[in-house]
């Protein structure tokens, strides 16, 4: 059941929270596409997602969106540079700025 207050904001049982977060997990589409498409505001749609994810152990989240990766900057006197690592498990080191430019534009066209 969806209810608005006094003020005009929408309020959404737990049930209906936890069927949409099932929903979007089954999905495959982007945060801000799949709130759009149910017509929540994506920022309170965000908010349930973090809180989804609270809940479970840390470092491992149900509600898992693949077009996140991992990133790890060594630092400016090492020597690997850039590290970033896939949601498929392939591992990218970079360790100039034209490979940089180059990993950027690898990584919009698999998005």
């Amino acid at each position: 059941m969806i209810k608005s207050d006094c003020i005009g904001r929408t309020r959404y049982t737990a049930q209906y929270k936890a069927e949409v977060l099932a929903a979007y997990q089954r999905s495959g589409m982007s945060g801000p596409a799949f709130a759009k498409q149910c017509g929540i505001k994506y920022p309170t749609f965000a908010a349930w997602v973090a809180k989804g994810r609270q809940r479970d152990e840390p470092g491992v989240g149900k509600i898992a969106d693949q077009r996140f990766l991992l990133a790890e900057f060594a630092g400016p006197t090492s020597d690997t540079g850039l590290k970033v690592e896939l949601p498929g498990g392939a591992v990218v080191h970079v360790s100039t700025p034209a490979q940089v430019q180059l990993l950027g534009e690898l990584l919009k066209a698999l998005a």
